[in-house]
């Protein structure tokens, strides 16, 4: 005795259209999320790697520097290794690298709005940013909004 299972060409098409109209219905509000998820995940390794910064500049007892470009920054031990000066701002020679981090897809440093000379900051051996006159923003932003991370010259951050 056979007994006829499985699905038939017609059963799969309409069980394939529903799940086709279901993904264009989610889709749209999937991706707005995956791209404020990013902007948001971005703002946090931005504080999270400048915390760092400050509390290796601790550690060293020496400056350490963060140089940012629109889609990735770096920091990096300013100790005047290798030939510069030391807490000059500027990676020369052998002064090593602590992080270098590129930004997600679609998330942009807004250069014309850093309020850093040169989008160049240090901390100094105390934990202090002695270039700032009272507080530096670093807004970040994508096609969903904006995050601003605010740096103030006690080395303090917190995100807007």
């Amino acid at each position: 005795m056979r007994r006829d299972s499985g699905f038939t060409a017609f059963e799969v098409a309409i069980t394939l259209a529903i799940v086709a109209v279901l993904a264009t219905a989610v889709m749209p509000s999937f991706l707005q999320w995956l791209q404020a998820h990013r902007l948001r995940g971005a703002a946090i390794n931005l504080v999270a790697d400048l915390e760092m910064a400050k509390v290796r500049a601790i550690r060293e007892g020496s400056f350490v520097a963060i140089q940012l470009a629109a889609d990735n920054y770096s920091v990096f031990l300013d100790n005047g290794v290798g030939g510069g000066a030391a807490g000059d701002m500027i990676r020369n020679g052998a002064e090593s690298f602590v992080q270098y981090r590129q930004l997600p897809a679609g998330v942009q440093i807004v250069l014309g709005e850093v309020t850093l000379v040169n989008n160049r900051m240090r901390f100094n051996s105390r934990g202090l940013a002695p270039d700032l006159a009272a507080e530096a923003s670093i807004p970040l932003a994508n096609n969903t909004g904006r995050k601003v991370v605010r740096v103030n010259r006690l080395g303090s951050l917190r995100t807007q």
